[in-house]
């Protein structure tokens, strides 16, 4: 039997992948004989290999288009006399509607609708045939249908004919392809609409029985069974979203909206999820009326109802620990909050509000993790309500800190402690939410901050096992967020307290840099907030202080030197200042504290001295004197570090760019340090910054010559480089983005790294396009300076335009990522453009790197006409179908290896 379906399986590869090998003379035995087999495996126990025979032979008789021109016909005489051969005819009468429109064969696209005109004109015979058939059993009407609905799309029948054929079969057993029909017009096919309905109440009574014997008992028996319904169901309500817009009163669709409903409520991840897109759907159908819509009224209760069962969804489990669940539960109850989200478009957040807090109150009884998913869910719905004085939410909002604050009791280790602090993680982040609540009231905002500081500020005991550190990690990450959203929406109302913020600033600085950040963000808003000038001045100070500390003494450690260099760009971006403003001095001030600071603490001094201009002549003597040798030095020490150089040279670019003046001095130094840097690591950040000083001063003769010679010395680095790892870029993605020639455009297109090839793939079409600017010489709207570099350009990209045309196809054929599939039709377009009369005949040498099976000569010359002469459009299309076409004779291939693999292994 295994080795039957094996061949079965091999035969139909061949004809589906290798049919050009088969000799025309061949076609015809081969028909005849996969006409006999087939036959012979018609028998149930037999079902895999005759379904494998059908697709062969529906894919034959597609491959052999004109050579079996009567293939129904055949079909019928063959095995439409007799009632003991129909399941055969059924079979392979499925496959060919279903083969012909499966992109997996590769055939040619002129014999796809040569059969697709042979199948309409057989549509009569086929259709009279199954009308007439008569099913003794289940599984005989289950044959008939599916064949129907495979030939359906042929027809011109009535919805009355439809409906009669679907008469009779039950909806469990059937699938139901035939609504997406419906759906398109829900008036004319309102006879089969009806059918369809009239067989789900067998299938809800079904459900109800299953599911009266207790959820709980219901999945673990009848889990298949539940899904299948829940399928059904979803499947009826998104093809008839505007008929239940339409009739939303009657029995039928609210009977389907009730069994939709019970299904998102099942507590299982597999089902629940699966009608979250129906409601979607119409929430969004919902409200494209006006509010004042009675519709919105008759929905209301369905989702109201609906988010009652997103609370229950997000319940947490009692016996595991949530800070050791894996991803999936988080993105389950990420994709519930989503299902709220739809609520609140229908119910408006007011609305949910008011049901989520009476839930809650009502559901306090039934423990923690209750309490917890009301939290969650009020993540999403109270961050959307307006804030009211009178609303019960603040009663909620008092009572978090002290819940927040307490004490966890003993045997906070077991799985009850583990939810409890989970429960607090959940009340923190759903406390920075509120934050637009919480700023209305000055002293609430204050000890919720001082609430949120304790925690940051605590650590667990030593010695304590990895859960408890974990639930600590997590609590301090969304203390450390709430703390940022507090201070960023009540920053006017937290001014007085900086000093107590900047000193939690400093206690909290040993915390992991993405905790930290935060509460940088959060101080920094409130610090750039003050207005008077000594204040402002002092808190600068606290906050710079420990940076420049940390600076100097870290100096050997290049990765906290990196951490303190991030924490001082979230600090500059809070500050926002006018020249010549008290603020500005006062920056100013801060930054010529630092100024006899030895090494690279004057780093930290230029960041502030950039914002001002009232201390130039110091400055200029920092940049030339201190500045300039510390950034020197920092590569110095530390040239291997890819983040701190990063770091450094885009400290350098600030520079560059905002005091150009004041830096020029420096620039023949800063090129040899670039070039000397570069030999030793090929650091794309050295490049980019050769390209920030091109930018800002490629217009002063003055310092033309050191771009010039930075540039030659620069490019012949990177060739060699590029040269020495020629065959394997993607282990320099980094330098392959920021520098290569044209000379190696096909090595360079195969690299995978996104960044990296973006790059590479805009220097070609810039390349290309200057190029192409050379036939518009003499029109109105040419661009003569674009196309002087083109015509220099030219000869160069004339050399290696062919192998990379070439290239691109070879490309084509390993399955390319999305990205360069997509990129490729607009490099192919430039190129046609620049190079129109080279170009087909490059294109004719670049289709032979295709694999033999992706096409047919004629069907390759098909699409080399769509490529050269056809627009934006077809173009992309025929590009797309050839990278399909591979990508399917690569997972063709890779199967095969597989199975000679694992055949292997077997022996």
């Amino acid at each position: 039997m295994q080795f039957r379906f094996f061949a079965a399986q091999t035969m139909r590869t061949k004809v589906q992948f290798d049919f050009y090998e088969l000799p025309a003379d061949s076609y015809m035995s081969l028909r005849d004989s996969m006409l006999v087999h087939i036959d012979r495996f018609r028998a149930a126990e037999h079902q895999p290999i005759h379904t494998m025979l059908a697709i062969g032979l529906a894919d034959l008789a597609i491959q052999m288009d004109h050579t079996w021109p009567n293939a129904v016909e055949t079909l019928f005489q063959r095995f439409g006399q007799s009632p003991e051969s129909y399941p055969t005819l059924l079979e392979v009468l499925r496959m060919l509607p279903e083969e012909n429109n499966n992109y997996k064969l590769m055939t040619d696209s002129f014999k796809r609708e040569s059969c697709s005109q042979r199948l309409q004109a057989a549509t009569p015979q086929v259709v009279q045939f199954l009308l007439n058939l008569q099913c003794p059993t289940v599984q005989a009407r289950r044959k008939v249908l599916e064949c129907f609905l495979s030939w359906i799309k042929y027809t011109n029948l009535q919805a009355s004919d439809i409906a009669q054929s679907l008469g009779g079969f039950c909806l469990a057993k059937t699938p139901v392809v035939s609504l997406r029909m419906c759906s398109s017009d829900i008036s004319a096919y309102q006879p089969v609409i009806e059918v369809i309905l009239s067989q789900l109440g067998t299938l809800r009574s079904k459900f109800e029985t299953q599911l009266s014997r207790g959820m709980e008992v219901a999945l673990d028996d009848e889990q298949d069974s539940l899904l299948q319904v829940c399928r059904i169901y979803v499947e009826v309500g998104e093809c008839l979203v505007p008929l239940v817009m339409t009739q939303c009163a009657d029995a039928q669709i609210v009977s389907i909206l009730q069994v939709i409903l019970r299904c998102t409520d099942l507590p299982s991840e597999e089902i629940s999820s699966i009608p979250l897109e129906f409601w979607h759907r119409l929430a969004d159908e919902v409200c494209r009326h006006p509010e004042t819509d009675v519709k919105i009224d008759q929905f209301q209760g369905v989702y109201l109802e609906l988010l009652s069962a997103s609370i229950r969804r997000c319940t947490l489990s009692t016996t595991q620990d949530p800070f050791l669940a894996d991803d999936e539960i988080a993105a389950y109850r990420q994709r519930i909050l989503g299902l709220v989200e739809d609520c609140l478009e229908v119910l408006t957040p007011n609305t949910a509000l008011e049901h989520v807090l009476k839930s809650l109150l009502g559901g306090q009884q039934n423990g923690v993790v209750v309490q917890e998913a009301h939290f969650f869910v009020l993540t999403m719905v109270a961050s959307r309500a307006e804030v009211r004085e009178g609303s019960v939410l603040w009663q909620l909002i008092q009572s978090l800190p002290p819940l927040i604050s307490a004490t966890a009791p003993e045997g906070a280790e077991r799985v009850d402690g583990a939810i409890l602090h989970f429960t607090k993680k959940t009340a923190i982040e759903l406390l920075g939410n509120l934050w637009q609540w919480v700023k209305t009231r000055p002293d609430f905002l204050r000890s919720s901050l001082e609430m949120i500081s304790m925690l940051l500020m605590a650590s667990d005991p030593p010695n304590s096992p990895n859960n408890m550190l974990e639930r600590t990690k997590q609590v301090q990450q969304a203390a450390s967020m709430a703390f940022k959203e507090i201070c960023v929406g009540g920053k006017l109302h937290l001014q007085d307290l900086v000093p107590q913020l900047t000193q939690l600033y400093v206690s909290t600085i040993a915390l992991p840099i993405r905790m930290h950040l935060f509460i940088v963000d959060g101080v920094g808003a409130v610090v750039a907030s003050l207005n008077q000038e000594e204040t402002f001045r002092s808190a600068l100070e606290h906050l710079v202080t420990p940076l420049v500390q940390g600076l100097n003494t870290e100096r050997e450690r290049p990765v906290v030197l990196s951490e303190i260099l991030d924490r001082l760009t979230t600090i500059i971006r809070q500050i926002h200042i006018r020249e010549g403003s008290a603020k500005a001095a006062c920056v100013g001030h801060v930054a010529a504290k630092y100024d006899r600071v030895d090494g690279i603490l004057v780093l930290l001094a230029m960041f502030f001295l950039l914002y001002t201009t009232q201390i130039l002549d110091k400055m200029r003597q920092l940049i030339s004197s201190t500045f300039w040798p510390v950034i020197r030095q920092c590569l110095a020490q530390h040239p291997a570090d890819s983040k701190l150089v990063e770091k450094s040279c885009r400290l350098l670019k600030h520079s560059m760019r905002c005091v150009p003046d004041l830096f020029k001095p420096n620039l023949s130094d800063v090129a040899r340090t670039l070039v000397t840097a570069f030999q030793q690591h090929q650091h794309s950040s050295y490049l980019y910054s050769a390209e920030i000083l091109a930018h800002t001063y490629a217009k002063d003769p003055e310092i033309v010559p050191v771009l010039t010679e930075l540039f030659n010395q620069l490019s012949s680095i990177g060739l060699q480089c590029l040269m020495h790892s020629k065959d394997k870029l993607e282990e320099i993605t980094e330098l392959v983005e920021d520098s290569w020639t044209s000379k190696r455009w096909s090595v360079a297109i195969f690299v995978q790294q996104k960044e990296a090839v973006e790059a590479i793939i805009a220097f070609i079409e810039s390349v290309l396009s200057h190029i192409g600017e050379t036939f518009k010489l003499g029109r109105r709207y040419a661009d003569e300076s674009k196309a002087k570099i083109g015509q220099l350009l030219q000869p160069h990209a004339l050399q290696v335009a062919p192998g990379f045309v070439q290239a691109i196809f070879r490309l084509i054929a390993g399955v390319p990522t999305k990205y360069v599939q997509d990129s490729i039709p607009s490099i192919l377009d430039h190129l046609r453009s620049a190079f129109s009369q080279e170009f087909p005949a490059w294109l004719e040498a670049a289709l032979t790197q295709l694999p033999p099976s992706v096409g047919s000569k004629a069907e390759l010359q098909k699409f080399g006409e769509h490529i050269i002469r056809g627009d934006d459009q077809r173009l992309y299309e025929a590009i797309q179908d050839l990278c399909y076409r591979c990508e399917q004779v690569v997972l063709r291939s890779r199967g095969q290896a597989d199975a000679t693999v694992a055949g292997r292994k077997k022996k």
